[in-house]
């Protein structure tokens, strides 16, 4: 029966209990909450029912064009970089003996775990336009010192490079896994009918890694749709929001300018816009997906 089933299983609604109430807690009501406010004129002093006057006011808000197009930018060189480079970087690592492969792994699984403002320090000495290491070498050279971070052209590549610096050991890590887990007698089957390295890659390891490519295609969408900490300290959104992301908007509209309502309007279309993007990746990449 039910009941017996239940108390078979209590431990384990038990263990979950605690991560039930963190997701309850601070997840689902914070986003309901949220919600809500965005159909206020919220402020600290005031709570006023306006609708969808946020909603209205977002659409003719040249600082939220301007946020969603970076945050877009960022995206669109961030997720091909990451997917490729990854991928790449697994394939090779793999075919080194078990403790090299560990050491690799290890390398570049650090920038992970390392702090972004720590990076961000680093990237500031590199590209500073007065005192930065690239700034004294153009002087050593006879050239004029480039102010990096004036045109949002150079700004945001820049600034997606040190981001991909650290979304790498993640995937590199999966994908990695993934390729550990295709069965050798695959390999080893074509190879004795005479398959290249290039044709094992794409028509092998490529297909069998098409489940490991969805949950990283849309984790790091996810994520990289929420940039914040990386230009927010390298450029505060500068010149003209140009390299602002809706994270970043969502910040400064709360705590800079006191209205939640539209911070949390923007939150709203910032998580709108993150589901249907991981829905069509879902939805695309799960066709023909393979299984072994």
């Amino acid at each position: 029966t039910a009941v017996k089933r239940l108390m078979k299983e209590k431990w384990g609604y038990l263990f979950l209990l605690p991560w039930l109430v963190f997701l309850l807690v601070f997840t689902i009501y914070p986003f309901f909450y949220g919600f809500g406010a965005s159909l206020y004129d919220y402020t600290l002093t005031r709570q006023v029912f306006t609708g969808l006057e946020n909603y209205r006011q977002i659409f003719r808000d040249e600082a939220f064009a301007r946020s969603i197009s970076a945050t877009l930018c960022y995206a669109a060189i961030l997720l091909p970089l990451t997917v490729c480079l990854s991928l790449w970087i697994a394939n090779v690592i793999t075919k080194f003996r078990e403790r090299t492969s560990g050491v690799f792994k290890a390398i570049f699984y650090l920038p992970t775990i390392t702090s972004q403002v720590a990076l961000v320090v680093v990237w500031n000495f590199i590209f500073a336009p007065s005192f930065g290491l690239l700034a004294n070498l153009f002087q050593m050279a006879g050239l004029t010192p480039v102010s990096w971070f004036d045109d949002p052209a150079k700004a945001i590549p820049l600034l997606a490079i040190l981001i991909l610096s650290y979304t790498m050991g993640q995937p590199i890590i999966l994908y990695s896994a993934g390729i550990g887990n295709i069965p050798a007698s695959y390999f080893e089957a074509a190879r004795i009918d005479g398959a290249t390295d290039r044709q094992l890659f794409f028509k092998i390891t490529l297909p069998m890694l098409r489940s490991v490519t969805t949950y990283i295609l849309i984790t790091c969408t996810i994520g990289m749709l929420q940039i914040f900490a990386v230009p927010y300290l390298m450029t505060g959104g500068g010149p003209n929001n140009t390299t602002s992301t809706l994270l970043m908007m969502v910040y400064k509209s709360a705590f800079i300018n006191g209205n939640f309502g539209y911070a949390s309007a923007v939150g709203v279309m910032l998580f709108l816009i993150t589901a249907v993007i991981a829905a069509l990746q879902f939805r695309v990449m799960r066709a023909d997906a393979l299984e072994f």
